[in-house]
């Protein structure tokens, strides 16, 4: 397990410790059990191109390797070209 420091507002804190202090757990517990919440609620997508498998390329394992092929030549913002 990694220990982390974060800043918090004091009657965040407060808040924190009543939960604590009522579930007879530690402050470090409600607080990994709130960020393990928030985390779950914003999963990350993974990446994903909507293009492939589209059209032949005549190289026979392209489909296979598609994501190192595109995540070294694609640009995410403006796309890619065969130059």
């Amino acid at each position: 397990m990694t220990l982390i420091t974060i800043s918090a507002d004091d009657k965040l804190v407060e808040a924190l410790r009543l939960i604590a202090q009522k579930r007879s757990t530690s402050l470090d517990a409600v607080a990994r059990e709130a960020l393990t919440n928030y985390v779950r609620s914003h999963p990350i997508p993974k990446r994903r191109y909507s293009f492939v498998g589209i059209g032949r390329s005549g190289k026979r394992d392209l489909s296979q390797q598609v994501e190192a092929t595109l995540a070294q030549a694609a640009n995410r913002r403006e796309g890619w070209s065969l130059k």
